[in-house]
């Protein structure tokens, strides 16, 4: 059996095997990290990056003293628990430590506001420029980026809101970079076609 497959990794952790353990953290460190950022900036935390080193550090010391690998189901692809686990723990630590800071929604809307939506979806049809008001059509983008398929969400995320790089993506991920590329690519399409009336 392929020792890196997260199939593996998991069933080894579960039987308590260190450098498996260490194998594991190293491939989802990255995406930790971000998860963590995202979720805060979200909600308009300003986040060092001492605090998301803290928060990442507290994720898999409870994933591996409450066992919590063992609970999972499907694994052969642990990334989207990992993310959605490490989203939570950090709205959850900021709880915790009672921090009340101004909050304000970034949507990923706003974020594109660095990028034409053209230079997104890869259409000319597509411009900002349409009939329809601000505030629809990012509730539109926002709402189709939810949809998408689990992997292809966190891809796109890290891509335009975080612009990460094709190879910094894959690391992250710990897919191939052809993967990412392929993530990137079909999402662009889905949300060119959900969007050609805007």
């Amino acid at each position: 059996m392929d020792k890196t497959t997260d199939r593996y990794l998991i069933e080894a952790c579960i039987k308590k095997d260190l450098a498996s353990w260490a194998s594991l953290v190293k491939k989802y460190s990255g995406l930790v990290y971000i998860s963590i950022e995202n979720r805060l900036k979200k909600y308009g935390f300003d986040i060092s990056s001492h605090d998301i080193e803290d928060i990442k550090q507290d994720i898999f010391t409870d994933i591996w003293k409450n066992k919590k690998l063992s609970n999972i189901t499907n694994r052969d692809d642990i990334s989207y628990w990992v993310a959605v686990l490490a989203g939570n723990a950090a709205m959850e630590y900021f709880r915790s430590k009672d921090v009340r800071q101004s909050q304000k929604n970034i949507s990923f809307y706003s974020k594109m506001g660095e990028k034409p939506l053209s230079d997104i979806t890869a259409s000319e049809g597509i411009n900002q420029k349409d009939e329809l008001d601000r505030a629809e059509t990012e509730s539109r983008v926002d709402d189709l980026i939810e949809t998408l398929p689990k992997k292809e969400k966190i891809v796109i995320r890290l891509h335009v809101m975080y612009n990460k790089k094709y190879h910094e993506i894959a690391d992250i991920m710990g897919v191939p970079k052809g993967t990412v590329s392929n993530y990137i690519r079909r999402a662009r399409e889905k949300l060119k076609i959900a969007l050609k009336d805007f």
